[in-house]
């Protein structure tokens, strides 16, 4: 290698550089399941409460439809 030359060359697809082989040490992959995890479960709990918050908008709106007839509001 040159003076000028990159430490590791550049691949032949864009965004794919390659990295330095190094072995994940035990914290780092504790700590990259752990984030994992998080994130499942916050996505989880994400798509669970738009889901609720969906039934429950339809609830009222049949509730309110009911109890003030067909055609009280006008969607447009």
């Amino acid at each position: 290698m040159g003076l000028f030359t990159p430490k590791y060359p550049k691949s032949d697809t864009p965004g794919t550089d390659p990295q330095p082989l190094r072995r994940e040490s035990r914290a780092d992959r504790k700590q990259r399941e752990t984030s994992e995890r998080i994130d499942a479960a916050l996505k989880q709990g994400w798509q669970n409460a738009e889901r609720a918050s969906k039934e429950r908008s339809a609830r009222f709106w049949d509730d309110y439809e009911r109890l003030n007839g067909k055609g009280s509001v006008e969607w447009s």
